[in-house]
């Protein structure tokens, strides 16, 4: 079962960091079923938490492996963030047997892109026990009027570190600098955002498929078009930050039994809306891409009439090559 810890100020964050599982190395035993029996296996280490559970499997070799603990990941966190005199609010999320986390930090700073839109700037922070996730720090956001979530939308002001090498504070501390003094970068890229504009709410609806959005909701097109009705102003010219907002409202308010840790990977792909490399994407371009990608799906399926989003959707398709000038 997942864990969840919060806290609402710097006190709490210490709080958390300090009750956090830690890990140890402890050996790898192999077993021959036929001879009955066990060795030990030289090149691996498992790791335990302190409350008995295994976390991951992982090289034997501090050159290919280093045990970062999640509460010292915190404490770096909370050191930069009392420089800058900010009581964070936030929480920290744990998967199943501790073998991933994700904390998510207020960095007590509101933008507003549009009117009426404030968007609370946080620091997300992930690691893992499990031998394949390494530790990164990004800038997140929380949209206030309707608590979406927001992460990894600014290229630059991404960090990460590798199990290669030990625990590295000072990267921490420049993470937790930089989103601080980035929120005129911020503001200005959603502003971008909000002038990118698809063809039409179908488009969206196809760039919102495309991004691969159906896997975390149950009832994908009904879901996303929920979406886009909330938080689309005009369905004949939705913009991009209109689009991303459809994409990070269905994932934080219509997936049902989603870790978090999983939805995180969503947010992921959505924040493709709003950066590639570290721009926002030309909404032309990206509509016309989609189109292309999706009509030729159509017609490579053995059933197309079956695969369609929704009823119509081949209707929709045709009038949206029409207007990208696609030949069919």
């Amino acid at each position: 079962m997942e864990q969840t810890y919060t806290f609402d100020d710097l006190d709490g964050l210490y709080e958390t960091a300090e009750n956090l599982p830690q890990v140890e190395r402890h050996d790898v035993y192999g077993r021959n079923e036929e001879l009955d029996e066990w060795k030990r296996v030289p090149w691996r280490d498992s790791l335990w938490t302190d409350t008995g559970e295994l976390a991951g499997e992982v090289s034997t070799f501090e050159d290919f492996y280093n045990v970062i603990q999640y509460g010292e990941i915190l404490d770096a966190v909370g050191r930069q963030l009392e420089h800058h005199h900010v009581e964070p609010e936030g929480r920290v999320s744990l998967s199943p047997n501790s073998h991933k986390m994700t904390a998510k930090i207020g960095l007590d700073d509101v933008i507003e892109p549009r009117d009426g839109d404030e968007v609370a700037l946080q620091l997300h922070t992930r690691s893992g026990h499990s031998g394949y996730h390494g530790l990164t720090y990004s800038l997140g956001a929380e949209r206030l009027v309707c608590s979406n979530g927001m992460t990894s939308f600014i290229t630059e002001q991404s960090f990460e570190q590798t199990h290669s090498e030990p625990f590295k504070p000072q990267l921490a501390y420049h993470a937790v600098d930089s989103m601080i003094n980035g929120a005129d970068t911020v503001e200005n890229r959603l502003k971008e955002a909000q002038e990118e504009r698809l063809l039409n709410q179908d488009e969206a609806l196809l760039v919102l498929h495309d991004l691969g959005l159906d896997r975390y909701l149950e009832n994908p097109t009904a879901d996303l078009v929920n979406a886009l009705y909330t938080e689309v102003e005009d369905p004949e010219n939705p913009s991009l930050y209109e689009t991303y907002n459809a994409a990070t409202y269905a994932l934080t308010h219509l997936s049902t039994d989603v870790p978090e840790y999983v939805l995180d990977d969503g947010l992921d792909r959505a924040a493709t809306l709003l950066d590639q490399e570290n721009r926002v994407p030309d909404s032309a371009e990206l509509g016309r891409n989609v189109v292309e990608n999706r009509v030729q799906h159509l017609v490579d399926a053995d059933n197309p009439d079956e695969e369609e989003y929704w009823e119509g959707e081949t209707d929709s398709l045709r009038d949206l090559m029409e207007k990208h000038e696609i030949q069919a």
